[in-house]
């Protein structure tokens, strides 16, 4: 006998269904799918996770079915897998699954299982951008792979843009257009406040901002990152884009998680967010209510001439940006929306600056 089998992979992003966090709606929308498909039920089992989350799975005579969902991201990933003929069942399967879960996009993936199953290359990582497409980046080198306490972490060596740093298999900066990307989260408070005096940075773990504020004489720069082995790796494989940012006196390098060092009220003139705007991996916050709370402490930590600035996405994340315009004219004034070009990510990146309202 050979063993084979077909599976689809499916992510369904940003799913309008209330059914994400419905352990018992979400059975009800598999098992109507399986019986309208053609493919034949045996069981459904399931598990309703709390604050936020459902598994259910099903067991058919074909092999089985299995929905995860991520409420807080409005996402949904699927896997049918089949070992018997019955293409158009799985299709139609598909197409009810999409039906009810509304998903406004769908990315999926189909693997012969069995004999002809194909490893992966090696020699290459791919960036999911979200946004409808994703870019895959040639590989030199694999610098460094390893799993943090909190996310994937690769270095590779790229022909083009040098040493390139990934969280999540998602691009954080590369070496040779770091200074890009750097120079648009500072510039914005340098026009504002020709004085910066103290600034936080939240997020940036690869020095590149850090160093790029030391550059114009600040008082002192606070960095907080959550990931201490991301600044462990920036330091020791990607010198160029962070230098000895981390090693200058003005500079105060604290592992944290920036919700908790705003809590301590402190006051600055400037404050660079480079954090995600897409927190679903790390909380189980809903991402609007996330965003409005760590944006209400940047405030309440800013002196009263103080700015602010941050990444916010890719110009086609139309959903994140306009979520951003509802959000921060809530805490900041003056907001501004600026959007540049970074090569190594492939498209264009917009960028905020504000003030203290």
């Amino acid at each position: 006998m050979k063993p084979i089998g077909r599976q689809l992979l499916a992510e369904f992003i940003y799913c309008s269904s209330s059914a994400l966090n419905n352990k018992k709606a979400l059975d009800q929308i598999l098992e109507q799918g399986i019986r309208e498909s053609g493919l034949t039920l045996i069981s459904i089992s399931g598990k309703q996770f709390h604050p936020l989350g459902v598994t259910s799975i099903a067991v058919i005579s074909e092999s089985h079915i299995a929905i995860h969902t991520y409420p807080e991201a409005s996402h949904a990933s699927v896997d049918i897998f089949t070992c018997a003929n019955g293409a158009k069942n799985v299709n139609n399967l598909l197409m009810f699954l999409k039906k009810e879960l509304k998903p406004q996009s769908v990315k999926v993936m189909e693997v012969q299982r069995g004999n002809p199953l194909a490893l992966d290359r090696k020699s290459w990582i791919t960036s999911f951008s979200g946004t409808g497409f994703e870019v895959k980046y040639h590989a030199d080198s694999l610098i460094l792979s390893k799993k943090t306490k909190y996310q994937q972490l690769d270095i590779i060596e790229n022909p083009n843009f040098g040493r390139m740093m990934f969280l999540d298999k998602d691009l954080q900066i590369a070496e040779n257009d770091a200074y890009l990307y750097d120079e648009s989260m500072v510039a914005p408070v340098l026009e504002r406040n020709k004085d910066i005096g103290t600034v936080a940075i939240l997020g940036g773990g690869d020095g590149g901002v850090l160093r790029e504020c030391l550059k114009h004489n600040p008082e002192e720069v606070y960095l907080v990152d959550i990931d201490g082995e991301v600044i462990d790796a920036a330091k020791k494989y990607m010198p160029q884009v962070c230098e000895d940012a981390f090693d200058d006196q003005r500079a105060h390098v604290i592992v944290d998680d920036a919700n908790a060092f705003l809590d301590k009220m402190q006051k600055f003139d400037a404050i660079i967010y480079d954090l995600t705007m897409h927190p679903e991996a790390m909380t189980n916050m809903d991402r609007t209510n996330f965003l409005s709370q760590i944006f209400s402490k940047v405030k309440d930590n800013l002196r009263n001439d103080g700015a602010v600035s941050m990444q916010c996405c890719s110009e086609y994340d139309t959903e994140t940006i306009n979520l951003l315009k509802k959000i921060l004219p809530k805490y900041f004034k003056n907001i501004t929306y600026t959007t540049v070009f970074i090569p190594s990510f492939c498209e264009n990146w917009v960028f905020a600056s504000a003030e203290a309202a």
